[in-house]
């Protein structure tokens, strides 16, 4: 089954998403923080799911660091941010996805699925 990266500040959002995914199969990574996670995504990772508002590298940095160094890696961005001008920035920087926190289970599954699905 797909290896799925959540980059997330936030040990309780990691633990919300992990226990939606990993009844499903999938094997999950965790990161703390965006320089974390980028040095696990080169580690067999099929999906990102990645928050913006981090510590010492934010969400928009990793996109632009994943867009050039692994631009076939799909990510999606679990974000409480709901302005339409962040949905387009993060989009712009190679997310393929962009879901509002907390995530509802439904709409995750279907977003990973659509994503692996590519």
């Amino acid at each position: 089954m797909a290896r799925i990266l959540i980059i997330d500040d936030s040990s309780f959002q990691r633990r919300i998403v992990r226990g939606m995914l990993t009844p499903e199969g999938y094997e999950i990574v965790e990161a703390s923080n965006g320089a974390e996670g980028l040095a696990q995504a080169g580690n067999g990772i099929d999906c990102v799911l990645l928050d913006l508002i981090m510590p010492e590298m934010d969400g928009f940095a990793v996109l632009e660091a994943l867009h050039r160094d692994r631009p076939g890696l799909p990510s999606i961005v679990l974000t409480a941010d709901i302005q339409d001008a962040t949905r387009r920035q993060c989009l712009a920087l190679g997310a393929r996805g962009f879901l509002n926190k907390p995530p509802q289970r439904d709409a995750l599954l279907a977003a990973v699925r659509e994503l692996l699905a590519r």
